[in-house]
């Protein structure tokens, strides 16, 4: 059963009589898929695009790494999707899932907490129309940084509220982490993530 079917309302006395009705306008508390982006690739300062690679057994690397465009091609894991929801909670942000297709499989971000850790990962699923909960471990909350810049983004868990997506020098590589911002204002250019289009 969705959320929509049922939709709490609002409960009313008519004439102090024990007859009642329900009044319209009030929306339950949930993530219902309005649109999506396609083709967005994500770079963070350096210019440095965000790629999803399979990895041994199951597991997904996210990481930023210098990419051309004439190399990024379709199904090559730089062409992310953008899936926004409408919210009835949130009012900061708007929230969104990130999807992105892989050797024909498509894989959703998520974050996870792994031996203390908080962590980004990516999984293969149907990127859900509707989410019931009141938190959810795929959906990130995109926050303007700049009325200057339209591009740049950063983009807060909804579920490890206080932690956003950046980027950190791990062993050669710049991987996508989980960052902890316990200052929203103060500038922290790891977790500045730039979106643009690019038609495949």
């Amino acid at each position: 059963m969705s959320c929509s079917e049922i939709r709490m309302l609002a409960l009313g006395f008519v004439d102090n009589s024990f007859d009642f009705y329900f009044e319209e306008g009030l929306e339950c508390d949930y993530w219902k898929q309005a649109h999506s982006l396609k083709y967005q690739v994500f770079r963070n300062i350096s210019n440095q695009v965000l790629i999803v690679r399979p990895g041994l057994g199951n597991d997904i690397t996210p990481a930023f790494e210098p990419m051309a465009d004439q190399e990024m091609k379709a199904d090559s894991g730089v062409h992310f999707t953008i899936h926004y929801y409408k919210d009835y909670s949130f009012e900061e942000g708007l929230p969104v899932v990130f999807s992105v297709l892989v050797d024909n499989k498509t894989y959703c971000m998520y974050c996870t907490q792994e031996g203390g850790e908080k962590i980004i990962r990516f999984r293969e699923e149907v990127v859900p129309k509707e989410i019931l909960e009141n938190s959810s471990d795929i959906i990130f909350i995109q926050k303007s940084i700049s009325s200057i810049d339209t591009r740049a983004f950063k983009f807060e868990s909804s579920l490890m509220r206080g932690h956003f997506l950046a980027f950190q020098h791990v062993q050669n590589l710049n991987k996508l982490i989980l960052k902890q911002c316990k200052n929203e204002d103060q500038v922290d250019e790891s977790i500045h993530i730039l979106v643009s289009q690019k038609p495949i």
